[in-house]
C-alpha cells in the first residue's frame, strides 16, 4: 500500500466521522459511500479494501485475494466516477456474478443517490436500452459486447441501446481481459446462404483415412495430410490436385473432418446436448452454448456424431473482447492474480498493476508440485489424497481440466464409498450453491478448472456451522490434478483456499504424458534425466521437477506470443471495422448526409427527386447506405477469413504472411469501397420500381443471433507444415495463382484514403 493512499485512507476515514462530505472531490464522495456501505450492508470497509478502490479510480489493475472484497471495492470507483458525470460498466465473468453483484450493492448506490442497473443474457431487448442509461450498470463482457455488435444491425438510432464508451471496471479481469481476449464475438444473420450437406458427405468419404494419411501437429492441434493421404484423398475424390486452387475448399473440408474425428473430444471441448455441439470453455469448464468452432469445424463435428448440421447464416459483424475493452477510454480491473500478467495489461491495454496486501496474513499451506511417471500413478496419487482428507472429514476441492475427468473421478470415489459432487459445464446452474458449500465438514467436490468463480468457499459451509470442526482438520484443501497452461490458473485454484486468513492447504499433481508436458518437449529438456522405464510413486529427480516446472512458463510465454501475435494481425480488420462502424452510425444519426447518389448517378436521382421528392428521398439515402455499408463489411469478412486459411502459402515466395495479410486487406477494402457508388446505383434502380418510397424494402436477414468464436493466430506461424507437402512446381503454380488473384484493381493510381473521399469529412 503506497504511502499516499494511507494519508488518502486517513482523510476519507476522517471525513466519515465529521459527515462533512458535501462536495465531489473523490475522497468527499469515497467518505459518503463509507458511511452508506456501513449504513446499508452493516459492513466497515477496511482500509485494504479503500486502498483497491482508490487504485480503480486511477484506472488501475488490482489485485485482491480471494474473499478480501473486490465487489465492494468496484462500487467505490463507480460512485467517484458517476457522481462526477460519468458513466461505469461493472463487467463481471457471468451472468450469475452480474446480478448477484447487482442485488447485492444496490442499496448502497440507492443511499448515494446514483442509478443502477444490470443486463444479463435473459434481459429482454426493450429493456436493454434503459438499463444502459443508468450511471452505473452491471453485466458480463460478452453480453455488452455482443449489444454493441447489435447496434450494428439496426438501422434506426431509437432501436439501438448501446450508449457512448466512458469507464469499465473489469471483475476477474485476467479470465476477461487475457484468457478469453482472443475471442472474436460475433453477430450474424441468417440470409440466402445455407450448407450444402458436402461436410457430411465429405466426413463418410474419409471413414478409411489412417495415420499413415495425416498427421497432428501437438501445437496447434491441426490435421494435415501426408503425402500418402494426398495421394488417397485425389482418389476418393477423383478431383486432380488436392492442393490446386480450385480444390481449397475441399482440402479444408477434409482437413476440419480428420480433425473432429482425431483431436475433438467429447466432454472436454464439447458436449452433446438436445441434439446440437456445444463448446466447453477451456479455461472455465463451463458450456458455451453462443460459440462454434471455425470455419468447417462445426458442421464436421455435427457430422461425426450425425446431427443435422446447422445453417451457419452470414457475419455481419465481429470483435474480439481484446478490442472490445480498448474502446473504453478508461479501464480498471480486479483479479486475484494480476501481479502475473502485469507486462500483458500494460502492454495490450496500457494499465498499471497494483498489489493490494490481504487484510490478514495467508497461512494456507501451498505444497510444491507432485509430478508421477503416467496418468495412471498420478490418479491413483489424488485418490489417494483424496480418501486421506474424507477420512478426516476435511472438505476437498478437486480442480480437473475436463468433464470426461471430474464424471472419471467421481465415479472412482463413490465406487470406494465415497460421496461427492460433480460441479461441470453440465450442471453450472448449480454452480454457485455448490461451491458455496465447498467448504462444509466432510465435503468432496469435484470442479472444472475455475468453475464457482467469484463465490466464497466459507469454511464449514455457508452458514458457518461446522467452521471450528473444519478449522481444527486443517481447512479446505484443494487439489489441481495436472498442471494448466497458465500459472495464473492454478494460483487461482489455490487461492480457493485460505480465504481471509483462513487455514488451508493446496496440492498440485502432475504426470508426465499431461498433455502440456507432451506438447512442450518435457523429455527432450530433461534429457538423461527423464524416467526409461514406469515408476512408481511421486518422482523425485530434482533436473526433472525444474523442468517441468520450467513447462508452465514456457506454455505462458507461446499463449502470450501468441495473443501479441494476433493483436498485430488483426490490427487492420479493426481499424476498418472501426471506419466502418463509424460512418454508418454518422448516416443514421444525420450528422452526416450522402449525396453519393447525386455525384454519382445524376440523372437517376433527378427522376428519382421528381418522383418522390428531395426530402425523403435524401432521408431515404442515408439508411440505404447504411444498410449497405452492412453488406460492404460482410464481404469484408468473408474475405479476411477466406484469405488467412490460405495467407501462410505467401512463405513459399519468401514474403511474410502478416505482412502480406495486411497489404492484401487494405486492398480489398480501398477496392470495395470503389465499388459502393455502382451498387448504390442499383439500389437507387430498384427504388424507382416503386409507386411510392414506402413500397421500397431495404433487405435484412431473417433473423440475427450472437455467438463466440474461437480464434489463434496459427495462420500466422513462420513454419507452416503445409509448407513440406509441395513440390517446387507446386510452390511456383501457386506463387502464380496468387499473383494473379491478388492482383489489385486500377485505380488510376490512386488508392489511397479513398473512403475518406468517398464520404468526404464527418
Amino acid at each position: 500500500m503506497e504511502i499516499s493512499d494511507n494519508k488518502t485512507i486517513l482523510k476519507i476515514k476522517s471525513l466519515a466521522d465529521s459527515g462533512n462530505v458535501s462536495g465531489n472531490s473523490t475522497e468527499e464522495i469515497f467518505a459518503s459511500c463509507y458511511n452508506a456501505v456501513k449504513k446499508t450492508l452493516h459492513i466497515t470497509p477496511f482500509d485494504e479494501q479503500l486502498s483497491a478502490s482508490i487504485a480503480l479510480n486511477k484506472g488501475r489493475m488490482v489485485q485482491m485475494q480471494t474473499g478480501e472484497g473486490k465487489t465492494l471495492c468496484a462500487v467505490f470507483a463507480a460512485c467517484a466516477h458517476a457522481l462526477n458525470g460519468g458513466f461505469v460498466h461493472v463487467l463481471t465473468f457471468n451472468d450469475y456474478l452480474a446480478n448477484r453483484d447487482y442485488k447485492w450493492m444496490k442499496p448502497v448506490y440507492d443511499e448515494m443517490g446514483v442509478s443502477v442497473g444490470v443486463i444479463t443474457e435473459k434481459t429482454p431487448p426493450a429493456e436493454r436500452k434503459s438499463a444502459y442509461l443508468k450511471q452505473v450498470v452491471y453485466s458480463t463482457a460478452k453480453e455488452t459486447c455482443f449489444d454493441y455488435l447489435r447496434d450494428f444491425v439496426e438501422l434506426e438510432t431509437e432501436k439501438m441501446c448501446f450508449p457512448k464508451f466512458d469507464f469499465a471496471i473489469f471483475d476477474e479481469a485476467d479470465s476477461i481481459l487475457i484468457d478469453e481476449a482472443r475471442i472474436p464475438l460475433v453477430i450474424a444473420g441468417d440470409v440466402a446462404v445455407k450448407d450444402d450437406g458436402t461436410v457430411k458427405e465429405v466426413y463418410g468419404k474419409i471413414a478409411d483415412f489412417n495415420e499413415n494419411d495425416f498427421e497432428i501437429d501437438e501445437e496447434t492441434k491441426n490435421v494435415y495430410l501426408t503425402d500418402n493421404g494426398a495421394d488417397k484423398a485425389e482418389e476418393v475424390f477423383g478431383a486432380g490436385s488436392i492442393y490446386s486452387a480450385k480444390n481449397a475448399g475441399l482440402l479444408a473440408k477434409i482437413c476440419a473432418c480428420l480433425k473432429a474425428r482425431e483431436v475433438l473430444k467429447e466432454d472436454k471441448d464439447y458436449i452433446v446436448k438436445d441434439g446440437k455441439i456445444v463448446l466447453v470453455d477451456e479455461f472455465t469448464g463451463r458450456t458455451a452454448p453462443g460459440r462454434v468452432f471455425p470455419g468447417e469445424l462445426q458442421s464436421a463435428a455435427e457430422a461425426k456424431h450425425g446431427l443435422t448440421i446447422t445453417s451457419r447464416g452470414r457475419i455481419i459483424g465481429s470483435i474480439p473482447l481484446q478490442y472490445f475493452a480498448r474502446l473504453y477510454p478508461k479501464i480498471a480491473g480486479m483479479t486475484g492474480t494480476a501481479e502475473s500478467a502485469r507486462e500483458e495489461f500494460e502492454k495490450f491495454y496500457g494499465i498499471l498493476t497494483e498489489t493490494v496486501p490481504t487484510r490478514l496474513p495467508c497461512v494456507r499451506i501451498d505444497n510444491p508440485l507432485e509430478l508421477y511417471f503416467d496418468n495412471d500413478e498420478k490418479q491413483k496419487a489424488v485418490i489417494e489424497a483424496i480418501k486421506t482428507a474424507y477420512k478426516a472429514e476435511r472438505p476437498v476441492l478437486v480442480g480437473t481440466q475436463s468433464i470426461e475427468e471430474s464424471e472419471k473421478t467421481a465415479e472412482i470415489l463413490r465406487s470406494e464409498g465415497i460421496p461427492c459432487v460433480v460441479l461441470n459445464a453440465k450442471n453450472d446452474e448449480e454452480e454457485a450453491g455448490i461451491i458455496a458449500n465447498a467448504g462444509n465438514r466432510g465435503a468432496v467436490t469435484i470442479s472444472t478448472n475455475m468453475a464457482g468463480r467469484g463465490v466464497d468457499i466459507k469454511l464449514g459451509g455457508e452458514d458457518g456451522k461446522n467452521r471450528d470442526f473444519v478449522v481444527n482438520v486443517g481447512g479446505l484443501l484443494v487439489i489441481s490434478t495436472a498442471m494448466r497452461e497458465s500459472e495464473r490458473i492454478t494460483l487461482q485454484l489455490r487461492g480457493r483456499a485460505g480465504r481471509q486468513g483462513d487455514v488451508g492447504e493446496s496440492r498440485c499433481f502432475a504426470a508426465l504424458d499431461d498433455e502440456i508436458m507432451v506438447k512442450n518437449g518435457l523429455q527432450k529438456l530433461c534429457g538423461r534425466h527423464y524416467p526409461s522405464e514406469k515408476t512408481s510413486g511421486a518422482l523425485t529427480d530434482k533436473t526433472l521437477l525444474k523442468e517441468a516446472g520450467r513447462i508452465q512458463r514456457i506454455s505462458e510465454g507461446d499463449a502470450f506470443d501468441e495473443r501479441e501475435k494476433l493483436m498485430k494481425y488483426t490490427m487492420i480488420v479493426e481499424k476498418h471495422r472501426k471506419i466502418t462502424f463509424e460512418r454508418r452510425y454518422s448516416l443514421l444519426d444525420g450528422t452526416y448526409q450522402s449525396d453519393i447518389w447525386k455525384k454519382n448517378a445524376f440523372e437517376l436521382y433527378e427522376k428519382a427527386v421528381e418522383k418522390f421528392g428531395e426530402v425523403p428521398l435524401k432521408k431515404l439515402e442515408n439508411t440505404v447506405l447504411a444498410a449497405l455499408l452492412n453488406e460492404f463489411h460482410s464481404d469484408y469478412l468473408d474475405y479476411t477469413t477466406y484469405l488467412r486459411e490460405g495467407i501462410h502459402l505467401t512463405q513459399i515466395a519468401g514474403r511474410n504472411p502478416a505482412e502480406e495479410y495486411a497489404i492484401a486487406c487494405e486492398e480489398y477494402y480501398e477496392n470495395a469501397v470503389r465499388s459502393i457508388p455502382e451498387r448504390m446505383a442499383e439500389k437507387l434502380e430498384d427504388i424507382l420500381k416503386c409507386d411510392r418510397l414506402e413500397d421500397y424494402t431495404i433487405e435484412k436477414p431473417s433473423r440475427i443471433y450472437t455467438y463466440l468464436l474461437n480464434d489463434i493466430a496459427e495462420e500466422f506461424k513462420v513454419k507452416p507444415i503445409l509448407l513440406n507437402v509441395f513440390s517446387d512446381e507446386d510452390k511456383e503454380e501457386i506463387v502464380k495463382e496468387t499473383a494473379e488473384e491478388k492482383k489489385p484493381v486500377s485505380d488510376n493510381g490512386n488508392k489511397t484514403g479513398f473512403f475518406k473521399k468517398l464520404f468526404g469529412k464527418k
